[in-house]
């Protein structure tokens, strides 16, 4: 598939390739609803027969069509299921089944019944909302212009990313914006994110990943240097002033009940410790056992947790002056046997 894309890219052609043959069942869809309309008000039985052979063209061309479609969604999204492509291939879905109806219900009458030009009109509006949503998907891509030096990584940029990061904002999740990203303090850690993206819980989001094949490490430097020189870094970690003390676990049983209770009173809003998935912060199961923490890339330390709680990266609240250093010892107590 990728070498009919380098074919064409090599002849001058780099846009998607479905959207000229989207004429096709789009204008014979069109053309069906006029011609039956006509039918139906004047009577017109030649109308009527070329509505529906107009129909049975658009039935057929939706097939290729889709098949393009399918194959630049894989090209240039890489399949990811972005909120226009579900809604896409709903219609797709739709226009097919609408098809078929019309074809079988209005077997064998030379002139336009009420019932199927109603279904003209239901696949005239369909096409419509193919459009519009194939529009939001080609229209909502913005990149903005860079310095020549950063040309590389705007033309990556705009292959892989300006649909779903319109100059560096998230049409899936505008929280969640590229633009200042975490993920884009240093090389390593941003080849690690497009390579395996994950949610700020652990679980994958609906960001495909960009293997090697597809976006190479000397490829995805380039691409971070333009979204960082261009949209702006990451933003600063932030700010710090607490001594963290060297912490020994406690492993007392009256200690981590302790801090069970704490974890109870304290953390179980946002937080489980059943598994890596929680209710808004991620799950907290493993957590002394795994190789980094859940946030900020830290390694899974006592003296981190206790810096999360005093200092918390991203969004979370700061327990500085609810819990004390002992509550806070128990709580890790409590966490290192989950």
């Amino acid at each position: 598939m990728e070498r009919l894309y380098q074919l064409f890219e090599a002849v001058g052609y780099v846009h998607p390739i479905h959207p000229p043959i989207t004429h096709l069942p789009v204008g014979l869809v069109i053309g069906a609803f006029l011609l039956g309309l006509i039918s139906l008000l004047f009577h017109h039985q030649m109308a009527g027969r070329a509505a529906r052979y107009c129909m049975i063209i658009a039935f057929l061309s939706i097939f290729p069509t889709v098949l393009l479609g399918y194959m630049d969604w894989q090209h240039y999204f890489a399949g990811g299921w972005l909120s226009p492509i579900k809604i896409k291939l709903v219609l797709a879905a739709v226009l097919l089944i609408l098809a078929i109806i019309s074809l079988v219900v209005g077997r064998g009458d030379e002139r336009t019944s009420p019932g199927v030009a109603g279904i003209y009109a239901l696949s005239l509006f369909t096409v419509l909302g193919l459009g519009f949503f194939g529009g939001q998907l080609v229209y909502s891509g913005k990149v903005p212009a860079g310095p020549a030096e950063f040309r590389t990584g705007e033309k990556l940029f705009r292959a892989n990313c300006s649909s779903c990061h319109p100059y560096g904002g998230n049409i899936i999740d505008p929280k969640a914006e590229l633009r200042g990203s975490d993920e884009l303090k240093d090389l390593q850690t941003f080849i690690r994110w497009i390579r395996d993206p994950r949610l700020d819980n652990g679980a994958k989001g609906p960001m495909p990943p960009f293997l090697p094949a597809r976006v190479s490490d000397a490829q995805a430097k380039e691409l971070l240097g333009y979204i960082v020189k261009v949209m702006g870094p990451a933003k600063p970690a932030p700010e710090c002033d607490v001594t963290i003390p060297a912490i020994v676990k406690r492993t007392e049983p009256a200690s981590v009940a302790k801090g069970k209770q704490l974890f109870e009173a304290n953390c179980m809003g946002c937080h489980t410790v059943f598994g890596t998935e929680g209710l808004v912060g991620p799950g907290l199961k493993g957590i002394l056992k795994r190789k980094t923490l859940p946030f900020g890339d830290w390694p899974a330390t006592p003296e981190n947790i206790f810096k999360q709680l005093r200092c918390p990266y991203k969004d979370m609240p700061s327990f500085r002056e609810k819990l004390t250093d002992e509550q806070v010892f128990d709580l890790i107590a409590f966490l290192n046997t989950q």
